[in-house]
C-alpha cells in the first residue's frame, strides 16, 4: 500500500519523508499521519503473473498495465515442460526397458513388469492430454487457467 498526495507523489508507512517543509522520520510515516495530511490510500492489486504476461511498473491507481505474451511460445513452451516433466518421470522404469532391449528380451512378456508397462503407459497419456489441452487454450488467460489448476500428472503417477 501507498499514498498519494495531490501531486500524485508516493509515499510509504515506516519510509521518512518530507511534505510542506516538514520531515516526518520513519516512526512519523504512519497510516495516520498520511491520512491526517490528507493524502489517498491506493491498495496494490496483485501482479499479474509474468510467465503470461509482460507487466510494467505499478501505477498510481495500484493497478499493473499488462500485455499478454504471444500465445503460441508460450505454448510451445508449456508442452516443452510437460514433456520435460514426462521424461523426467518415466526415466524411473526406463532401465526395465533397456535392459529388455540390452538382452534381446523384448519379445519376452516378463522383460518389463507388467506394472512398470502400465505405468510408462500412463505417463505417455497423461502427457499427451496436457499437451493437447495447451494446444486447445483459445487464449492466454485460458492457458493460464489450465495450468494453474494441476501439473496434468496424478500423483501416483509421479510416486512409482
Amino acid at each position: 500500500m501507498f499514498y498519494l498526495d495531490s501531486n500524485n507523489k508516493r509515499y510509504y508507512v515506516g519510509r521518512p519523508f518530507t511534505y510542506n517543509n516538514i520531515q516526518y522520520t520513519r516512526a512519523g510515516a504512519t497510516a495516520e499521519t498520511f491520512i491526517g495530511l490528507g493524502f489517498t490510500p491506493v491498495t496494490i492489486q496483485p501482479r499479474p503473473d509474468d510467465r503470461f504476461y509482460i507487466v510494467s511498473s505499478v501505477q498510481d491507481d495500484g493497478t499493473y498495465p499488462s500485455q499478454p505474451r504471444d500465445l503460441t511460445e508460450l505454448k510451445e513452451q508449456f508442452v516443452a515442460a510437460v514433456k520435460e516433466q514426462a521424461h523426467q518421470i518415466l526415466s524411473r522404469t526406463d532401465w526395465y526397458v533397456i535392459r529388455a532391449i540390452e538382452s534381446g528380451l523384448t519379445g519376452v512378456p516378463s522383460a518389463v513388469p507388467a506394472g512398470a508397462t502400465t505405468f510408462r503407459a500412463a505417463v505417455r497419456a497423461a502427457s499427451d492430454a496436457r499437451c493437447e489441452a495447451i494446444y486447445a487454450a483459445a487464449d492466454v488467460p485460458a492457458l493460464q487457467a489450465l495450468l494453474q489448476t494441476s501439473d496434468g500428472f496424478p500423483e501416483e503417477l509421479e510416486a512409482y
